[in-house]
């Protein structure tokens, strides 16, 4: 492999500077074996398929993956958010409090679910302008919101309104008397990511935070959330298609691939050490920014499956360079291959980021 090669989506520096997580730390959230389905004229889309995490307290976790891949799903799910026809057929996601309480999400009654979601955990929404009332200010926004969860007493809300909109780097005397309509989108960005911490939340969930954002509001975007985590030491979920951005903000990075978790590693195994074909080639798609030589991009052949009428054994497997026999047969379990590095492959010992396999995958194809 050259250095080149080796060098591709994000310099060392930048994953150097990420502690590695205590194993020693609670847990604070556990995903075990859950699915969630859509209901369609044609039966039901299981868009998350038996998705199994854990979740360290003071963790970043990012999940990576395609559009439609089950990442969003999965985040609403979560937060009992999903869409009307949609249901969660099976699994659970135990969450611990600080006060070491734990429960689980899926069955917690509604009366409780309604006090836990952003007292205990929030989300920041893909799209700032739907999340917003348009007919609210920003400041009656805030108030609403800490009245439906009893706060009652508008100076203090008003205080740590102001000061988070300092922290999310907005000028809050301005901000705090706006409609949305008088924001640009990271303003409104930057406005839900602080309502997201209004009640002081151990969780927060970002959606697609910098979607439709030009690359200087992404970047201040990304500074807001580093230095938030920082300042007030929540967990994050981080959903993104953006290697770039997980690999700046996560600890450890979580692959989907048809509504499968694939691979879950520390961040720096996920860049460098991948056990997993999908991971490899996402990588090895993204264009490399250090390095002298120049590294032609290697797209994954195929498409994404169709989650009506999945292929049998390993979802991957169509569009994957390793796939043998067992891979058409069987569909692989998440397992630890050493270092707390979880993968879902029967083949995850031959696996590199050479982009010379891919290549010959793809010439094959176009000659056959």
């Amino acid at each position: 492999m050259s250095d080149a090669t080796k060098d591709q989506v994000i310099p060392d520096a930048r994953i150097d500077d990420q502690e590695e997580p205590d194993h020693t730390t609670p847990t604070i959230l556990s995903i075990e074996d859950m699915w969630v389905e859509y209901k369609t004229p044609h039966g039901w889309l299981q868009a998350v398929r038996g998705a199994t995490l854990d979740i360290k307290r003071g963790e970043a976790v990012a999940l990576i993956g395609e559009s439609g891949s089950g990442k969003s799903t999965l985040g609403f799910a979560i937060l009992r958010m999903l869409a009307r026809g949609a249901r969660i057929a099976k699994g659970k996601a135990i969450f611990t409090n600080s006060r070491g309480e734990s429960y689980d999400l899926v069955t917690l009654p509604d009366k409780n679910f309604r006090e836990f979601r952003w007292s205990e955990c929030s989300m920041t929404f893909q799209a700032a302008q739907n999340s917003l009332n348009p007919v609210m200010r920003v400041k009656d926004t805030f108030w609403e919101t800490a009245k439906a969860h009893g706060k009652r007493n508008h100076k203090e809300i008003d205080e740590r309104t102001l000061d988070l909109l300092r922290k999310v780097q907005l000028d809050p005397r301005r901000v705090f008397d706006a409609y949305p309509h008088e924001l640009s989108g990271g303003m409104r960005q930057r406005v839900s990511i602080a309502l997201s911490l209004l009640l002081e939340p151990d969780l927060v969930i970002l959606d697609e935070p910098t979607t439709a954002l030009d690359i200087l509001t992404q970047r201040a975007i990304i500074d807001v959330v580093k230095n938030l985590r920082e300042q007030l030491d929540f967990t994050l979920i981080f959903i993104s298609h953006d290697l770039s951005l997980a690999a700046e903000l996560a600890d450890r990075v979580a692959t989907m691939y048809g509504g499968e978790i694939v691979e879950y590693a520390a961040v720096r195994d996920t860049f460098y050490r991948p056990r997993h074909p999908y991971t490899v080639g996402l990588l090895n798609a993204v264009p490399p920014i250090v390095g002298e030589e120049f590294t032609p991009l290697t797209a994954i052949p195929g498409s994404t499956p169709n989650l009506l009428d999945m292929p049998s054994g390993c979802p991957f497997h169509p569009r994957c360079p390793y796939h043998t026999d067992i891979c058409i047969r069987e569909d692989p379990p998440l397992m630890d291959v050493g270092g707390n590095h979880l993968t879902a492959c029967h083949h995850h010992d031959k696996v590199t980021r050479d982009p010379e396999i891919w290549e010959r995958m793809t010439a094959e194809e176009a000659v056959g």
